[in-house]
């Protein structure tokens, strides 16, 4: 008897894995391949990453069904491009199409229904129920929001150092860190640096030095640091369903999984706002949630 089989997609900016998995959710074989994000490459780029994907997996087809969670996968326009892709590479076959965070949020719960919150370069939170209600804030990317982010961060740190010098904000020794961390010497240099030659990465790689200074005693620092957990306090309360039962929360994300500043200020804060709302330790991946969704 042929045994039934479904995969799910855990696709990224940069690299994709996918999970072939039994009727049990069990994965039985996981292949790695480029980017699934339609922000991150053209669609004729994201189209090749997929048939190298299903290239390597074909021994298992036909598959039963699928799940493809990809950043900028989280909306309709971006889901018809995947389905208009998909007519040719998997015509006929059941596949659900979601955004990175909801399989992160599914295996991180190891169900169908709760919360998630990331922060890392950026910042998203989101809320599902488990006939699939979706609630999404923020994941605006960085020129319009990831409030709480580690761009979001280092880019404060950036502007508000500037105003200090000028008197117009709390006191810092954050701007001569900053301009050794960016290799500058004067502070207008910061200008030509932040317009024409630092990436996004660039500048999320200085958010340490924040910490780093609010440790130390620096108010500016220990100041943008409560922001940022006020942020993603505020981002958690945005998302809140009557219909979801399961009141626990996931946390994804290099600054909430590291910063030892931010994690307990977000922690107090959402306690006053949300007591009933549990923090808990990820069941599983988003790989696995991606795995979980496909057996829907």
């Amino acid at each position: 008897m042929k045994h039934s089989y479904f995969f799910g997609i855990d696709g990224g900016g940069t690299q994709s894995r996918l999970a072939v998995c039994d009727n049990t959710g069990t994965i039985v074989h996981t292949v790695y391949g480029g980017t699934t994000n339609l922000y991150a490459g053209k669609p004729e780029q994201v189209e090749l990453s997929l048939k190298a994907l299903f290239a390597q997996v074909e021994h298992f087809a036909p598959f039963q069904g699928g799940c493809i969670g990809s950043a900028g996968l989280g909306r309709k326009a971006e889901q018809e491009t995947f389905r208009h892709m998909l007519l040719t590479l998997l015509p006929e076959l059941p596949v659900y199409l979601c955004s990175d965070g909801e399989i992160l949020l599914v295996g991180g719960l190891g169900g169908l229904e709760g919360y998630a919150l990331i922060s890392g370069t950026g910042s998203l939170a989101l809320s599902r129920s488990k006939d699939g209600q979706i609630k999404r804030s923020g994941g605006y990317g960085y020129l319009l929001g990831d409030e709480g982010s580690a761009y979001w961060i280092a880019h404060q740190a950036l502007i508000r150092s500037l105003r200090s010098l000028e008197n117009r904000d709390l006191k810092t020794d954050l701007l001569t860190s900053l301009l050794a961390q960016c290799s500058l010497s004067k502070t207008e240099d910061l200008i030509a640096y932040v317009h024409h030659q630092a990436t996004k990465a660039d500048i999320a790689r200085l958010a340490p030095l924040v910490t780093e200074h609010a440790q130390q005693g620096d108010p500016l620092a220990h100041d943008i640091l409560v922001c940022a957990a006020k942020e993603l306090v505020a981002l958690v309360v945005s998302v809140q369903n009557p219909a979801i039962h399961a009141d626990e929360l996931v946390l994804a994300g290099g600054v909430l999984e590291k910063d030892p500043i931010i994690r307990p200020l977000f922690t107090e804060g959402l306690h006053e706002v949300l007591p009933k709302l549990r923090i808990i330790e990820a069941r599983g991946t988003a790989l696995q949630g991606a795995c979980l969704l496909a057996l829907q």
